[in-house]
């Protein structure tokens, strides 16, 4: 989804973090449960009798890599209002669907939460779960589309956390609900390309790096340069945590010969808060339809290739010719850009800038410029009034997860006759089409595309008509 956020500044935190609150003691006794579904967040959920300060009550147990159906010895760990944090200690019965782990790092890595679990097994839970929030939200469906899952090694961006120890570098992913960075030994997730950048990139910052550096360095794997070199295709972005020491003359230059040594795209790092570029032999661009797009250092691309080629499918089956749209979160074009063949004007908004400027950059090459106007806005402080959004008769919408709250109430004052929205939350995404269906709008089509297959991310598009 877009990276546009409204989060507002945040507040000092409090003396206990999220993972030191309600801890219990290491010695709490174990509890035995029998786990009766999966929870929107991936967890295994049973119900257990607990006692705690002299007071017995029935609580939820949250219990990650479980299945239903399963019978286990589990460890509580922390207690809160909504229930108890739980890990397992044994499993007595298995659930017939649980497999071995494809990855060494499950379940400690936080980029998983299904990798014991049969994949047929979990398409089907996430269609239940957009199922059950429309079913209760009283959202009726015309159209099923088919679901779509994105094979194994086929995630085209990762965003890496590196922290260099006393004497070595760790290049991995957070541990689930932790700090600690797991470096996994073959994700079963990623691109084998990124795998070997994940390497690379260790030994880089094990032999060059200071003891304490710690950066996030994010990674994309673009569909080719401007010279058509595809075995160097991969643009980093080298992001250090806030109060590292600024780079030195010396480390710029060992980067860059780095970056030229394993043919990266484009290197870039952050430089006094903005993204400077210390390598880029030719320019590296992604295919919106027949636009080239260069994005810029750090930019938010779909999650697989083909998994992008089906969101872009979907919105071409309803999007005509000789249509106006306006495409809310547009980021670099990705889900509008197709469509140009097609369409009379198009008006792309986003908070991104930089995003914008490589969207009208492609589009303006391609000598369709004209057709294309572009407006840098943060939708969630000043969505468009209606008389911006006069003449459109198709609006496109890919928020974050938080949704589109703020805009939809703009959204429905429009003409526009049709409405894609492309969510990454079920919950959001049936709040926002709810404001859309009292606005007499219908939904003509829903479907699951799945590409985090192997985690609780829900991804699905929603095709309304008024």
């Amino acid at each position: 989804m877009a990276r546009q956020s409204n989060r507002k500044p945040s507040k000092k935190r409090s003396a206990k973090s999220n993972q030191t609150a309600g801890r219990l003691p290491r010695n709490a006794p174990p509890i035995e449960v029998t786990i009766s579904h999966i929870g929107g967040r991936g967890d295994g959920i049973a119900k257990a009798l607990y006692t705690h300060n002299y007071s017995q009550a029935e609580h939820d147990v949250f219990v990650p890599a479980s299945l239903p159906g399963e019978r286990l010895l589990v460890q509580p760990l922390s207690l809160t209002s909504q229930g108890i944090k739980a890990r397992i200690i044994e499993l007595y019965s298995p659930s017939p669907d649980r497999h071995s782990p494809r990855c060494d790092a499950f379940p400690a890595c936080g980029g998983c939460r299904f990798q014991h679990w049969d994949k047929t097994e979990i398409s089907n839970w996430k269609s239940a779960l957009v199922a059950n929030f429309l079913d209760r939200a009283k959202i009726k469906v015309g159209t099923i589309r088919p679901r779509y899952s994105s094979p194994l090694k086929s995630r085209r961006r990762a965003s890496f956390h590196l922290k260099c120890i006393a004497d070595r570098a760790i290049v991995g992913f957070r541990e689930h609900m932790g700090q600690h960075i797991v470096s996994p030994d073959g994700c079963a997730v990623l691109h084998p390309k990124l795998l070997a950048l994940q390497e690379a990139l260790q030994d880089f910052a094990s032999a060059h790096l200071p003891a304490g550096f710690a950066a996030d360095a994010h990674a994309n794997l673009l569909d080719r340069t401007a010279g058509n070199a595809e075995d160097s295709n991969i643009c980093l972005y080298i992001e250090p945590i806030s109060g590292a020491q600024p780079w030195s003359p010396d480390m710029l230059a060992k980067l860059g010969d780095w970056a030229a040594s394993i043919r990266l795209a484009r290197l870039s790092v952050t430089d006094h808060g903005s993204p400077m570029t210390l390598f880029a032999p030719e320019i590296p661009v992604v295919q919106f339809g027949k636009i080239s797009v260069s994005p810029p250092p750090g930019a938010f691309l779909q999650a697989t290739r083909d998994g992008e080629t089906i969101l872009q499918n979907a919105i071409a089956e309803i999007a005509g010719s000789g249509r106006q749209i306006v495409d809310l979160f547009a980021g670099c074009g990705t889900l509008s850009l197709p469509l140009l063949d097609n369409i009379a004007n198009l008006l792309a908004v986003e908070q991104s800038e930089d995003a914008l400027a490589a969207l009208k950059f492609g589009v303006d090459a391609a000598g369709i410029g004209g057709r294309v106007k572009t407006a840098s806005r943060n939708l969630f402080d000043a969505p468009l009034m209606p008389d911006e959004l006069e003449g459109f008769d198709m609006a496109i919408l890919d928020p974050p997860r938080s949704g589109a709250a703020g805009v939809m109430p703009w959204v429905v004052k429009t003409k526009a006759k049709q409405v894609v929205y492309i969510s990454c939350h079920p919950s959001t995404m049936v709040r926002d089409l709810k404001v859309l269906a009292e606005a007499g709008y219908k939904m003509i089509a829903a479907g699951v595309m799945d590409m985090f297959p192997h985690t609780a991310h829900v991804e699905a598009i929603a095709l309304l008509e008024k």
